[in-house]
């Protein structure tokens, strides 16, 4: 696959590694690990000289192919996206591996492709593309505008007080809660491979997100759910998550200029393979266990100025990330909205808002940068503060009271 002299070179390159010269075959193990090729340890010698051991890797990875368990990531492609979360290669060696990524569709993962295009300004013609069966789906972007609303702080200078004296030391068992809570989280989709949004699971089968991201019943009808669609430690994306449709006649909402939510049910129990009936684990013990509740605690507490919120999220329809420092409110709730400092873009309403102990305290609206005069047209709003607005649980679970859907959430 590889011309002879960008073998070479990617041998070269392979054999000067810290991992083949000074750490010797437990380091090549690792290398082979960390880049999810354990499998091919037991048919390589790795204590030979570096050369011929890079050279022997990477001549049986090559012929290898994609991954079974990863159909959008070649063996070559896995070790060479590794290698590129290295910290110490050169900028001109990490070129040369994001070209021949692309260049061989090492990685067909659209959204990876992109990002690896820009970061090192590739500017490769493919010549050779996958079967059909390793090719991710072309996922395109609509996502709707957010509502716009007015941003009034009363001391604009404690917004970068905040941030500037935020701590960054967290409780590892968050972690734990971010990885239990992101199971319940999907991207919205209208049609299929669509991204509109975000949403959450508040029930087995029943989803929440905004009313401007699932604007009626056609919509209803046309949108397809997208679970455990996140990238790996590589920045890939090892599959396309799971697909679900939503019951097409049911659907309550409350408009964006309100309390802009649309409560919808799902054909099926995303979770359900990993539900639990037992009581009192933390996110942590279920984490370990394997287990869920089948859906997201919702809260109506009372959210203050200076509280700390997480949000997770498909920002621009993108994999799920989430946002875990640099977060906080600076304005109590008001008017059925509540403010809060958070990185989010278009593709991340719907998204939950939790608090300290991963409960759901408010339903992302929608976002702005601050100051808004600030912001460079090109280059939008990187390096601005982005001031969010939310809708407190607390008040959507008041309307589902008065509206009788109480009756369709989970008894507890």
């Amino acid at each position: 696959m590889l011309h002879p002299d960008e073998l070479n070179r990617l041998v070269d390159l392979v054999a000067a590694l810290y991992d083949f010269t000074d750490a010797g075959p437990r380091g090549r193990r690792l290398l082979l690990t960390q880049a999810n090729l354990g499998r091919f340890l037991g048919g390589l010698d790795l204590s030979g000289s570096p050369r011929i051991v890079a050279a022997a890797i990477l001549t049986q990875i090559e012929n290898y192919g994609y991954l079974p368990d990863q159909p959008t990531i070649h063996a070559l492609g896995a070790l060479l996206s590794y290698l590129l979360t290295l910290g110490d290669l050169p900028a001109d060696q990490k070129t040369f591996l994001a070209s021949l990524i692309v260049k061989y569709s090492l990685v067909t993962d659209p959204i990876y492709i992109k990002k690896i295009g820009e970061d090192y300004s590739v500017n490769t013609t493919v010549e050779r593309k996958p079967d059909a069966a390793n090719t991710a789906p072309p996922i395109t972007n609509q996502i709707e505008a957010s509502p716009s609303f007015k941003i009034d702080l009363k001391d604009p200078t404690g917004l970068e007080s905040i941030i500037n004296s935020e701590d960054n030391f967290l409780d590892v068992s968050w972690l734990f809660g971010a990885l239990y809570s992101a199971q319940a989280v999907c991207r919205i989709e209208v049609p299929e491979d669509t991204a509109k949004g975000t949403g959450f699971l508040i029930g087995p089968d029943l989803v929440l997100t905004n009313a401007h991201v699932l604007k009626n019943l056609e919509y209803v009808k046309d949108a397809v759910l997208r679970f455990d669609y996140r990238a790996d430690a590589l920045g890939t994306v090892p599959n396309q998550g799971r697909l679900f449709r939503l019951v097409p006649d049911f659907y309550f909402f409350s408009p964006a200029e309100l309390l802009d939510y649309a409560l919808v049910r799902v054909q099926g129990r995303p979770l359900e393979q990993v539900i639990t009936q037992e009581k009192g684990l933390s996110p942590m013990d279920l984490v370990l266990k394997g287990k869920h509740r089948g859906y997201l605690v919702t809260k109506t507490d009372y959210v203050r100025e200076h509280d700390r919120v997480n949000i997770i999220q498909h920002p621009d329809g993108d994999p799920m990330k989430v946002v875990m420092t640099q977060n906080y409110v600076i304005g109590d709730m008001a008017n059925t909205r509540v403010h809060y400092v958070a990185d989010t873009m278009g593709g991340s309403s719907g998204s939950p808002v939790f608090n300290r102990k991963w409960e759901v305290v408010a339903l992302h609206h929608s976002g702005a940068p601050y100051p808004p005069e600030s912001v460079d047209p090109k280059k939008g709003w990187k390096g601005q503060f982005r001031v969010n607005q939310g809708i407190p649980m607390r008040d959507i679970l008041k309307d589902f009271q008065t509206r009788d859907l109480e009756r369709y959430l989970p008894s507890s």
